[in-house]
């Protein structure tokens, strides 16, 4: 690639950029101009929040440099939001402001090596939330398909629809989210409802003749967990197995994340290079699954322990959902109590510069912040 090719690039880069930060500020709009109580004034919060916690890691990076006035004017108003949303909870009373912010709805990604078990766990805690009367929204980030069997949709395509995207040379892969189309309304009207009421979305799978379903809508799902702030709503995500979809920052969009670790070493190994990525602001959970009588991996005690259930190891082998198929089963008790531990805790909100964890290995090294690809 010659010089004037990469000045190109960069430039249909920054322009992507420019129009993220457009899109992002209207979904601000949208936010702000429907908040009419506690809840959500605290929602307008933690979407600010989030939106500064991703532009970060663009100013950090040197690929978006040519819009550094366009970034830094974007920071100002996120924390004008920020600000103002903090002053209309502080005008309510103590009691209402915590109630608001109970009742902020998760924003969980769920991470680990293949095998360890992360889809059935994400797919059993969605349908577990849904049936305690919450919404909820889970997105399969996995260009294979899994969830969708796992929560009981058999070969259903969750996908976004091509009515939902449009082509822009500057995004990854060449597709992103139609341009003003909301993330809200993108759940509304092209996502799956599932088992349990549970709305379903996700990656296009990579066929045997088709790549492109993948690749237009990864951007595109991203755009719409990052910025889907509706307060009362759960938002999981199922990250590919695996560091790549970590280190890319798929789970952009999370404040808690759960990594879940096998009895084998390697899945050790994964675990622990996948910790120091969640980062920046985010609570991060260690679930052990799978084991028998194993001890734990050193500096892995896991938070929860979901013992190896020979019922749910049969019920993926026939591509079915496990709570359908033995919902009495261990490992769907131990699950309920995930589930307990994230519904029962207070609502995550943290500044934006502080990095809490549940669990982190004792030998634990910050990573360099990469460039942010989606």
């Amino acid at each position: 690639m010659d010089e004037a090719e990469r000045e190109a690039r960069r430039k249909r880069r920054e322009e992507w950029a420019s129009a993220t930060l457009a899109r992002q500020t209207a979904v601000m709009d949208d936010l702000a101009g429907r908040a009419d109580s506690a809840v959500m004034w605290a929602a307008v919060r933690r979407q600010a929040n989030s939106y500064l916690r991703h532009l970060a890691t663009w100013q950090r990076s040197k690929g978006y440099s040519g819009i550094d006035s366009l970034m830094d004017a974007q920071q100002g108003r996120l924390r004008d939001r920020v600000a103002s949303a903090e002053a209309e909870l502080a005008a309510v009373g103590d009691a209402e402001r915590r109630d608001a912010e109970s009742r902020l709805g998760l924003r969980l990604a769920v991470m680990g090596k293949g095998g360890a078990g992360k889809t059935v766990i994400s797919s059993t805690i969605s349908r577990l939330l849904a049936r305690r009367g919450r919404n909820v929204l889970v997105a399969d980030l996995d260009t294979n398909p899994g969830l969708v069997y796992s929560i009981g949709l058999g070969a259903a395509d969750v996908a976004i629809p091509v009515e939902a995207l449009e082509e822009n040379a500057g995004s990854a892969y060449g597709w992103q989210l139609r341009s003003g189309l909301l993330p809200r309304e993108v759940v509304e009207r092209y996502t799956t409802v599932g088992p349990d009421g549970v709305r379903v979305t996700g990656l296009g799978k990579i066929g045997e003749a088709d790549k492109i379903s993948a690749k237009r809508t990864v951007v595109a799902v991203v755009q719409v967990l990052l910025g889907f702030g509706e307060p009362e709503w759960d938002v999981i995500g199922d990250l590919e197995a695996g560091p790549t979809t970590p280190f890319e920052r798929y789970h952009a969009f999370s404040d808690d994340v759960i990594v879940v670790v096998g009895p084998a070493w390697r899945s050790a190994m994964t675990a622990r290079r996948l910790l120091p990525m969640v980062g920046e602001g985010r609570s991060t959970t260690v679930v052990g699954n799978r084991f028998r009588h194993e001890p734990d991996h050193p500096g892995l005690a896991p938070h929860v322990r979901i013992p190896f259930d020979a019922d749910v190891a049969e019920a993926e082998r026939r591509g079915l959902s496990p709570l359908d198929e033995c919902p009495d089963s261990p490992t769907i008790k131990a699950i309920e109590q995930v589930v307990d531990l994230f519904v029962s805790q207070p609502v995550h909100h943290v500044p934006t510069h502080h990095v809490p964890t549940h669990h982190v290995p004792t030998h634990h090294v910050p990573i360099h912040h990469v460039e942010v690809r989606v």
